[in-house]
């Protein structure tokens, strides 16, 4: 699993693109350094670009995403939209309920634009 980060200072948020075989254990190596990105320009607003990941994380491994996320210091405060693949939707959906059920602000979309118009509350 590779990532990359581009901060969009206009309209202020930190797109994360992620691309090949995702794993929890790289997900959360990626989400420290996200952490550090989201300091870096005091950004509350995540895009996160699935599109070119090639699996999907095991329902057991989604449904414990928001602990580990909690573990390493994501935050609640934080509103995330992701943009994944149409094959790999009912899986991120899962992964949205979850979240949300757990007090995250995360929604999941297969349109990029869509993703970008929830990020700034449109």
């Amino acid at each position: 699993m590779k990532w990359e980060f581009h901060y969009r200072a206009e309209p202020d948020y930190l797109e994360v693109i992620i691309s090949g075989d995702i794993s929890s254990e790289k997900l959360n190596r990626m989400a420290v350094e996200r952490w550090q990105e989201l300091q870096k320009y005091n950004c509350k607003k995540i895009l996160f670009d699935f599109t070119r990941i090639t699996n999907t994380l095991n329902t057991i491994e989604i449904y414990n995403r928001p602990e580990q996320s909690e573990k390493i210091g994501v935050m609640r405060t934080n509103r995330a939209a992701a943009v994944v693949p149409e094959t790999y939707l009912n899986d991120f959906k899962f992964m949205e309920t979850v979240y949300q059920n757990r007090g995250f602000d995360l929604n999941v979309f297969t349109d990029k634009q869509q993703a970008i118009d929830f990020l700034m509350g449109i």
